[in-house]
């Protein structure tokens, strides 16, 4: 009974033996086309060389040299026309010369007075002297209105001229430069080289009243606020002299001079 039902089974559910067999028969069949594929791909040949012409070079210049060196006749022509037309040709003309002068004479303006070197030499004014004892012209030319005339010798050994205010420096450009507690003294001198725009710098102090007072060193200090024309010489300013400034810390003192020959810096004494 049970072996009846396992041949039952079996024929119910196993495989067709038809369809087995198709399937075999598929996949022979592809085998064999992928092989008869890898055969071909193995059995191509390239097609034969064909057997043509040789390549001949063929040199032109030999051809060309000896095209040159026998001209036709043509050619000769044109070249001996060439050569007669440029022996026919005339030269350039060259420019007619220009004939300078030589007398090497000026032909002065109506007028005109002619001086030597020596002639403008004795012709210096600079160089007459005054009366006895006053030096030469430049000598005594003055520095400039109010504090004109020299003022001994400068740090650097040139002349020390005195000075003139452009414009008086106030208290407040002053007191910030004293101690405090310190007292006012008289007056302060100081010796400044000039430069441009009125102002001074490299200042030195000379003196002081009363002595010890350090106001000589406060005006020092606060000369860099200072205002000074610089001297005159024949009308021109010196820029670059140096200067003697002499200021009086009395009120009074400098209204009495302001009111006098000039306000600011005075002579010794």
């Amino acid at each position: 009974m049970q072996d009846v039902l396992l041949a039952e089974g079996g024929g119910r559910y196993g495989a067709d033996p038809r369809r087995r067999s198709l399937s075999f028969v598929l996949a022979l069949a592809m085998s064999l086309l992928l092989l008869a594929a890898l055969l071909s791909v193995g059995l191509y040949e390239p097609p034969a060389k064909h057997e043509g012409g040789t390549l001949t070079a063929v040199n032109l210049s030999a051809a060309a040299g000896d095209k040159s060196d026998n001209p036709t006749p043509k050619q000769q022509k044109v070249a001996q026309q060439a050569t007669r037309a440029a022996a026919t040709m005339p030269a350039a003309a060259k420019p007619p010369r220009v004939v300078i002068p030589t007398d090497n004479k000026v032909v002065w303006p109506e007028g005109f007075i002619p001086m030597s070197r020596s002639d403008f030499a004795s012709a210096d004014i600079s160089k007459l002297k005054g009366p006895a004892g006053t030096g030469s012209a430049a000598q005594q030319a003055s520095a400039g209105g109010g504090g004109g005339g020299t003022g001994g010798t400068a740090p650097d050994g040139s002349r020390l001229y005195n000075a003139e205010w452009y414009r008086e420096p106030r208290d407040a450009e002053i007191n910030g430069y004293m101690r405090p507690g310190q007292s006012s003294g008289r007056w302060a001198m100081i010796a400044c080289r000039t430069v441009a725009d009125y102002h001074v710098e490299d200042c030195q102090e000379l003196d002081e009243s009363p002595r010890g007072s350090g106001m000589a060193r406060v005006l020092r200090q606060a000369a860099w606020q200072f205002l000074v024309r610089p001297p005159r010489v024949n009308g021109t300013p010196q820029v670059g002299t140096w200067v003697r400034i002499r200021f009086d810390f009395i009120r009074g003192k400098r209204d009495d001079d302001a009111g006098g020959a000039g306000a600011g810096p005075n002579g010794d004494g």
